[in-house]
């Protein structure tokens, strides 16, 4: 199995509402701009892979207004000319989450329009997907089996973690409707995760050993579900999630 991350940022999905500046003397990234959405390992068999995702995330320090939690809804759907996620991505034609069409950007990679940051994507609901088809992909009308998760919420993470020692992440309780929880830190660049259905998980000084310091890390924890449905010879993937992402610093 293959490890991906979709290539879409909560940048331009917040930018679109909130005008937020970086430090134009500091030498980290825009806080905001860093920040991906955590995804589950690609199946080796998977021909699309298409998303739905609840974001709440913290605006960081070097914000106009920061500590605020902010909830958006992202969609995403990549189509590849291979399986397991290889190949280039094809254009499927329309592309629409509970009826909200997506866009394309760069490399036919399909995400929601930035105006659209509500998707109605509730917990507890299922979600409606409609591709028109093209380059080899039927029509599809799908209706997710499986559940948007619960919201998943951190327990007091601090404002400053050490990559010197252990670091423990908690959350409040384990959501209903998931398959798995992906736990993530990151200094913008590369990431340590973990994969455990449990409140809290331990990444140890030797696995963060690769982080930079920087004021404008982040601690993720996705809670997901993930269901495969074949469509004209094809094997499609869903995965519902809900994310909570906090900035920090890594020191």
């Amino acid at each position: 199995m293959k490890s991906t991350r979709l290539n879409f940022w909560i940048a331009a999905l917040f930018a679109s509402v909130f005008i937020f500046g970086c430090d134009g003397g500091s030498n980290d990234p825009d806080p905001i701009s860093q920040s991906s959405n955590p995804l589950p390992a690609t199946p080796g068999d998977a021909n699309a892979v298409l998303a739905a995702i609840k974001v709440k995330a913290n605006t960081p320090v070097a914000v106009p207004v920061p500590g605020i939690d902010i909830l958006i809804d992202v969609a995403s759907a990549n189509f590849y000319s291979g399986s397991g996620g290889t190949g280039s991505l094809v254009s499927v034609g329309n592309v629409s989450l509970n009826d909200y069409n997506l866009t394309t950007v760069g490399g036919n990679s399909y995400i929601n329009n930035p105006t659209d940051i509500m998707l109605s994507l509730n917990s507890g609901q299922t979600n409606k997907w409609n591709v028109a088809g093209a380059n080899g992909f039927a029509a599809i009308n799908h209706t997710t089996a499986k559940r948007m998760p619960g919201v998943v919420s951190f327990t007091n993470v601090g404002e400053e973690i050490s990559k010197s020692g252990n670091v423990t992440l908690t959350i409040q309780a384990i959501p209903a409707n998931i398959d798995n929880l992906l736990w993530v830190i990151s200094d913008g660049s590369k990431i340590a995760t973990k994969e455990a259905r449990a409140t809290s998980v331990t990444f140890s000084s030797a696995e963060l050993s690769e982080l930079k310091s920087t004021s404008t890390g982040i601690v993720q924890v996705a809670a997901y579900n993930t269901e495969g449905k074949d469509f004209g010879g094809k094997k499609i993937y869903f995965i519902n999630e809900t994310v909570d992402s906090k900035f920090v610093k890594i020191n």
